[in-house]
């Protein structure tokens, strides 16, 4: 019975894993498209520019995110094929 409910458990993980992996990368696809819409040659506000450098943190961010939770989805794949 534990280990049926430990295995439940890890798909729960797995699912939300494979979302939280699909969402960024939706986020990240619109983020891009944003970006590569931006005025960078311009000279703007300070505030725009400050802006535009915190989108390109984020899509670090986001890139860095989906690694993790694709690899956790990887992770919880592989632990629910080791239980009965």
């Amino acid at each position: 019975m534990a280990k049926k409910n430990l295995k439940a458990s890890y798909q729960k993980m797995l699912e939300w894993n494979q979302y939280r992996a699909e969402e960024n990368s939706g986020s990240l696809k619109k983020l891009l498209r944003l970006l590569s819409e931006l005025d960078r040659e311009s000279e703007a506000d300070e505030t725009y520019e400050k802006d535009i450098d915190d989108l390109e943190s984020l899509k670090f961010i986001y890139e860095t995110g989906i690694r993790k939770f694709e690899s956790q989805v990887d992770k919880y794949k592989a632990l629910i094929a080791q239980l009965p």
